[in-house]
Formats: C-alpha cells, structure tokens, sequence
C-alpha cells in the first residue's frame, strides 16, 4: 500500500519483503458492485493466462 500515490510521503515502517510481494503478486479487480459481466472479464482473463502457461 505504500507505494501507491495516495500514500506518497507517509512514514514506512516496512522490511522490503512487501515490496518484493507488490513485484510477483497479483492484484485483481474486486468490489461488492462489481456486474457478472465484469466478473467474468476477470475470470476470463485469468483463465487465458493459465491456458497459455500449459
């Protein structure tokens, strides 16, 4: 989290490993308002990708 701009600034109190998280992590689009429709983008997407790992 604070490597995103709204937190540029504000004191780190961190050891870096979060920072090597942010780099092989994944972040999904998520939300209690998202539509089916958007839903399914998102697992559409993923699915792709894992198919062109196979």
């Amino acid at each position: 989290m604070h490597m995103q701009p709204l937190y540029a600034g504000a004191p780190y109190h961190g050891t870096g490993v979060d920072e090597r998280l942010f780099e092989i992590g994944l972040c999904l689009p998520s939300g209690s308002d998202m539509s089916d429709a958007q839903q399914d983008e998102v697992i559409g997407r993923i699915l792709a990708l894992l198919d062109g790992q196979r």
